[in-house]
């Protein structure tokens, strides 16, 4: 009997992950509880990991994930040989070895994010006033002056890309620096995660993935090889994350009221290449008459050259776009997103009234007004 206590306590082991993890499934439907565990014992555990994460400048997550790859790869070939050995206590032993490994990584995502995937909305403050038709072209013009400015104070390369005049970790420290707009609000975890360049950028790349936040080791990992115009808001995307703002639109709705009002104007230029176009919408000939669209500013062609090489190098970079995207798409669905990869598009949409000739505005226009009316 005694030769069984290591099996038996690998069997316990395994027992309780898994417990831990159909647990976890079932509250994380219960908004009230994934707000307390978000903002409770989830805050707490980031927070520490953040700090160990600082130690080594590089990504821990793709060192982890090497080491997990190799690992259960190991354990599982080790199972296979003393199957075929017919040694089958040892391949049990080497079986429940892989599948804590496995649960228990799934356990500490589970404990550091899943759980925010069903809090609260996003308290961003939208502006909710009435948005008269007449006001379309001033609040046009309001924005493409600072798009103007932006240009002007930015240098670029001969494909339209930003040059570089920041290095990874200034573009960092200033997104940091952006985040000052909702400190003193609890929703958002009062720490950031640590921001890393990732070694395989040249991979995500043809995933079409720009970063990737692992929860459990609380690092915003960044695909360096991004176009420049797009790192800012990708930063501050992966570490809206790593502040308990899971949801994939509401991450980039946060991203997004970052940059825009960031004092830096590389930030807001990336702001603006994602999102002006919900600016563009409101001054269609739904709204205006060819008088009136006279009275809008021209705009630098530089900021379109910048959006044309943006949707070319996506274009050229599309070797396993449909594999990512697919990946993607099953783990956010797994995490209680329905709408899968498409959740990111939310707040986007925005319509016309046929009967008042207004505009219906969407999320992304309402915190553009926001800063118009402020």
């Amino acid at each position: 009997m005694k030769k069984y206590w290591p099996l038996i306590r690998r069997c316990i082991y395994v027992s309780v992950l898994i417990i831990f993890i159909v647990v976890f499934a079932i509250l994380k439907n219960y908004p009230d509880i994934c707000e307390a565990v978000t903002r409770g014992p989830s805050r707490v555990y980031t927070l520490v990991m953040s700090k160990l994460s600082n130690i080594l400048p590089i990504s821990l997550t793709e060192l982890f994930f090497i080491l997990l790859v190799v690992g259960v790869g190991i354990l599982v070939v080790l199972t296979i040989i003393n199957l075929v050995k017919k040694k089958f206590l040892i391949a049990l032993h080497r079986f429940l070895e892989g599948a804590m490994i496995v649960l228990l990584s799934i356990s500490l995502y589970d404990f550091s994010c899943e759980c925010a995937y069903n809090r609260k909305a996003i308290p961003l403050p939208y502006y909710e006033g009435e948005v008269e038709r007449t006001e379309h072209v001033n609040i046009f013009n309001y924005f493409a002056d600072d798009v103007n400015a932006c240009v002007n104070s930015l240098e670029f390369k001969s494909n339209g890309d930003v040059k570089a005049t920041l290095n990874f970790d200034e573009i960092v420290k200033e997104v940091k620096k952006a985040y000052a707009i909702i400190e003193g609000n609890d929703y958002y975890h009062s720490h950031f995660g640590n921001a890393k360049p990732m070694a395989s950028s040249f991979i995500y790349t043809e995933f079409q993935i720009t970063g990737v936040t692992y929860s459990p080791l609380s690092e915003a990992n960044i695909n360096v090889l991004n176009t420049m115009s797009n790192i800012p808001l990708t930063i501050a995307h992966e570490l809206a994350h790593t502040k308990g703002v899971m949801r994939e639109d509401d991450a980039n709705k946060l991203a997004f009221y970052v940059c825009l009002n960031s004092d830096h104007p590389f930030l807001r230029y990336s702001a603006y290449c994602s999102y002006f176009y919900q600016i563009e919408g409101m001054v269609t000939s739904y709204y205006l008459t060819d008088e009136e669209k006279q009275d809008l500013h021209k705009i630098d062609d530089a900021f379109y050259k910048t959006r044309s090489y943006v949707y070319k190098f996506w274009q050229e970079h599309d070797l396993l776009g449909d594999i990512g995207d697919f990946i993607n798409d099953l783990y956010l669905k797994m995490s209680g997103t329905k709408e899968g990869t498409s959740s990111y598009q939310g707040g986007t949409s925005y319509e016309h009234d046929p009967l008042t000739s207004k505009l219906i505005p969407s999320l992304y226009q309402k915190i553009f007004f926001e800063k118009y009316y402020r």
